[in-house]
């Protein structure tokens, strides 16, 4: 059974017993960052890369050395360990701290480090199968997506919208009429043989299953362009299309609609599930597990 645990500034407990200070900025603010961490097997998957962002987003934060005194690498297996989650996640946030309110930054500033892990299930073979439904909307977000901020109203709003629409993600689109990202994802597509999926820049996030998908992707053979696309390209295109997501709970999902129009044959195409299959096979290894069944 799951012990819901919480590391809070230095110390292990009750998640239920955690307090922030109302004046903490991440609370007011939403002055800080946070990263997501798959856990499978009762390990953490892609540890250091996450960690790794992480600390790049605390410098493009201004907080470099907020996490100076807590070794989130030893941290953070104590945290899944003592919680007896075998498969879920690990939600880590650091903010800027407790200071009276004001939009200039404390000096000294005093952060809130925190991290908890709960269980979740991976989508079901079914699930991954009927594929899922996105929602274009305008991207009104700041100008700073490639930052992990806790500033996420903008998602919440294109999410239930995205729900209100029966989908199951929101679509962020730039005005030219690109795809950027989903609300809580990277896309991809494969079109006229070619994977693509949006440049790194700060319109999106570079999501960490994002970049193992290209390198993936590239080892396997087939041809990929950082190169934005367009739902025009993405109907137009007389030969195999297909569109899928990746995000770090829920590795891949082949994308069936967006919006009111069918994606390729409405159902999830050769490339994505075989990337999937590789994703799938190489977290498995990498966490002790023998590799699940091919989808394709």
């Amino acid at each position: 059974m799951d012990i819901e645990l919480l590391y809070l500034n230095g110390t292990f407990m009750p998640l239920a017993e955690g307090r922030v200070h109302v004046e903490d900025r991440g609370f007011q603010l939403g002055d800080g960052v946070y990263e997501v961490i798959k856990v499978m097997n009762g390990s953490l998957v892609w540890l250091e890369d996450h960690l790794a962002r992480l600390d790049r987003n605390l410098a493009e934060v201004g907080l470099s050395a907020a996490t100076c005194g807590h070794d989130l690498s030893e941290v953070l297996p104590r945290l899944v360990d003592r919680s007896g989650v075998g498969h879920g996640s690990v939600y880590v946030q650091v903010t800027r701290g407790c200071a009276p309110r004001d939009f200039v930054f404390p000096r000294p500033a005093h952060p809130t480090v925190l991290g908890y892990a709960r269980s979740k299930p991976a989508p079901t073979v079914e699930e991954i199968m009927t594929g899922t439904v996105l929602h274009p909307v305008a991207d009104l977000r700041w100008a700073r997506c490639d930052i992990k901020s806790t500033n996420l109203l903008a998602a919440v709003l294109a999410k239930e919208e995205a729900r209100n629409a029966g989908a199951d993600e929101a679509l962020f689109m730039a005005p030219d009429g690109t795809v950027r990202e989903g609300g809580s994802s990277n896309v991809f597509a494969f079109l006229e043989g070619i994977i693509r999926t949006h440049p790194l820049d700060n319109r999106i996030l570079g999501g960490i299953t994002r970049r193992h998908v290209l390198e993936m992707a590239r080892r396997e053979g087939y041809l990929v362009e950082e190169r934005a696309f367009t739902l025009d390209e993405v109907f137009a295109v007389s030969g195999p299309c297909e569109v899928f997501t990746a995000s770090t709970t829920k590795d891949l999902l082949p994308v069936v609609r967006i919006g009111p129009q069918v994606v390729g044959d409405g159902r999830p195409g050769k490339v994505t599930l075989t990337l999937l299959d590789r994703l799938r096979r190489e977290q498995a290894l990498l966490v002790g597990l023998e590799p699940p069944p091919a989808l394709t």
